[in-house]
Parts: structure tokens; C-alpha cells; sequence
């Protein structure tokens, strides 16, 4: 995205058309136009009003002109109208986005906790070869005691866990037994 598109993206966030756009800088709404398929380029001054009317940096609209490595405190146009509404906020509802906040941090940990403890069962379990008296899955309802595998590090891990890595032939894993899994996983320490 260049200059232009950065100048026609603040301009609708306004809900401004280019030749209201252009009324408020001292140009034409054909130059909003050019500015914004960059056939052309506004002039300094005019900058500094564009830069007034849409409310926005120098830093906003050359963003993606300039090569300035992004840094991670960098803001989108958007997040930046979600902090104005934050800060407009009483202490009641800083209290409760700031909840919101921590809850959905705490849910996006947890899931990415549980998808690598999934990679590390997928990575163990592939390498698991199970003894020479195993008794194919399918039958596994059928024997009082269900076989079992060790992983590296000690840990138990029954038929129906490696049924559900192991027995889908090189094939990715549904999401039912995405979430079958996840359920087995809770339980493990």
C-alpha cells in the first residue's frame, strides 16, 4: 500500500468523498483522485493539510513508502480508534475491557499451550513403534486392558490418544479429533 491508498483509507474512515476531501486542503477532487491513484503527488503544503483533515502522521500516510522497520508498539488506523474509544471510557468500562482483555489473553496462551503439546505428541508418537503383541486398534474394545505407549519423557499414552495421531495413514488430523485430543490433554499434568 502506498501514500495514495494510505490518504483514500483515512479519507473513508471519515466518510469523506474526494471532493469534500479536496475542499477542506484548497484543492479539487480530481486532485484527491490523483493523489490517491498516485498519478501525482501533493505539494508540501498541501501535505500538512492533508495531514490536518484526515487526522493523521506523516508517519501514517509514508508508512509503507519509507522502509522503516515496523517496531512493536507500531499501531494500525484501527487500533489507534480503539485506544480513542478506551481512553473515552469511565473507569467501569476501562475495568471491564481490560477483563476482556485478560480473559481472551489467557484463552489465546492456553490454545497455543495445547497446540504444541499436540506437535510434541504428533512428533513422539510418530517415532513410537508399538510391541510386536499389539493388537490392532480396531480391537482394542475387545481386550480388558488397552495397550499402552512410553513416550521419551516417561509419559503414558493409551491406544485411543495414539489412535487418534497415529492410525489416520500420514493424513492431518480431523478437527473432532482436534478436539478429542485437547479433552485427553486437559487431564495430563
Amino acid at each position: 500500500m502506498g501514500i495514495g491508498k494510505r490518504i483514500k483509507e483515512a479519507r473513508e474512515r471519515l466518510g469523506l468523498t474526494q471532493n469534500e476531501l479536496g475542499e477542506l486542503i484548497g484543492v479539487t477532487g480530481s486532485a484527491i483522485t490523483n493523489y490517491e491513484k498516485e498519478t501525482s503527488h501533493p505539494k508540501e503544503p498541501v501535505m500538512y493539510k492533508l495531514f490536518e483533515a484526515l487526522h493523521v502522521d506523516a508517519n501514517y500516510l509514508f508508512q509503507d513508502v519509507v522502509n522503516i522497520p515496523s517496531k512493536e508498539n507500531d499501531v494500525t488506523l484501527a487500533e489507534y480508534d480503539h485506544i480513542k474509544k478506551y481512553r473515552g471510557l469511565d473507569d467501569h468500562g476501562r475495568e471491564h475491557v481490560n477483563n476482556v482483555l485478560e480473559w481472551e489473553t489467557t484463552r489465546v496462551q492456553s490454545l497455543e499451550e495445547k497446540n504444541i503439546r499436540i506437535s510434541e505428541l504428533e512428533t513422539t508418537l510418530s517415532s513410537v513403534k508399538p510391541k510386536p503383541e499389539h493388537v490392532p486398534i480396531k480391537n482394542i474394545r475387545q481386550k480388558s486392558e488397552p495397550q499402552e505407549f512410553k513416550t521419551k519423557d516417561g509419559k503414558v499414552i493409551t491406544d485411543e490418544d495414539a489412535e487418534l495421531l497415529v492410525a489416520r495413514n500420514g493424513k492431518p488430523m480431523s478437527v473432532e479429533d482436534k478436539k478429542r485430543l485437547i479433552q485427553l490433554l486437559d487431564g495430563i499434568e
